[in-house]
């Protein structure tokens, strides 16, 4: 016959077993809205790189970095001296054997003047959309709501610690009055017949924690290894959960890792977007001796 009180129903009644759905990774609930926020920021920083990169690219042209191509003007020179010339046969038969590679090398030298006309429009043509572009970032972005979320996704697991925690307390509690009353109890008084004190015996049940120890690794009846592994667990984050709450963030698209919200320049800020040049010039170029912007094209 088990007499004892403490039988296997009272025990799981004392420490119920949590369910299975008490756990962060299934709390995470509907994000689809910060999620369509990060998907709509991670496209725009996507043409912020690519615009950046064409900035810079301009720049590199208007600071005289990158010389367009040269275009070829063998067939151009051949047919202007035949026109010098005056004889209209040999030019109408020229026209007709290079038709194609003389407007071919036409168009070549349209672009590369367009190239050099062009690029300081197309810099503050490119700053503005820059600029532009960021203002969208601030107003697609509502840091409230990802607040709102991430504190919604937390708050379960805050009240579990805290239940846990006002248990851990009783518990702690209780250890400690068993001490102090034990340690009262059986307070010796030792004394030689002289006269002189005697070192009573020191019974030491609980020591004392160091920094960063959740308990301290001298507890009576506890061993110094079990206490050690709490006090390092009680550091370190549950690397299983981690990794399942992680992928479970990142595949509902709750993911701003590595995304970026351009703020734009405020109204009367003339500085100019910054567009660092991974490969600048090793020699200083003479702002004199800048490229020729004034071409003539004959077409």
């Amino acid at each position: 016959m088990n007499v004892s009180p403490f039988n296997k129903k009272a025990a799981t009644a004392a420490n119920p077993k949590p369910a299975k759905a008490a756990s962060p990774v299934n709390e995470i609930g509907d994000v689809s809205a910060v999620a369509q926020m990060f998907e709509r920021l991670r496209q725009q920083n996507a043409k912020y790189d690519q615009a950046i990169a064409a900035l810079v690219a301009a720049n590199r042209i208007t600071s005289g970095w990158d010389k367009p191509a040269e275009p070829e003007m063998t067939l151009t020179i051949q047919r202007e001296m035949l026109r010098a010339l005056g004889d209209a046969d040999a030019l109408i038969k020229f026209d007709q054997e290079h038709q194609q590679a003389l407007a071919q090398e036409q168009a070549a030298r349209v672009q590369a003047t367009q190239q050099m006309l062009e690029a300081p429009t197309r810099v503050k043509a490119l700053e503005q959309y820059i600029n532009d572009l960021a203002g969208q970032m601030v107003a697609g972005m509502d840091e409230a709501l990802i607040d709102q979320e991430i504190r919604r996704i937390f708050q379960p697991s805050a009240q579990r610690m805290l239940e846990a925690a006002k248990t851990f307390v009783q518990a702690w509690r209780e250890m400690q009055s068993v001490e102090a009353v034990l340690l009262q109890r059986v307070r010796l008084t030792h004394t030689r017949v002289t006269g002189d004190a005697c070192t009573c015996y020191d019974h030491e049940l609980i020591g004392r924690a160091r920094d960063g120890e959740l308990l301290p690794t001298l507890i009576a009846g506890l061993t110094f290894e079990e206490l050690r592994d709490l006090n390092d667990a009680f550091t370190r984050t549950d690397s299983e959960l981690v990794t399942a709450l992680d992928n479970t963030l990142r595949s509902a698209g709750f993911d701003g890792w590595g995304l970026k919200v351009y703020h734009p320049k405020a109204k009367n800020d003339e500085r100019r977007i910054y567009a660092p040049d991974s490969n600048p010039p090793k020699k200083h170029l003479d702002p004199g001796h800048d490229l020729s912007t004034v071409v003539r094209v004959d077409v």
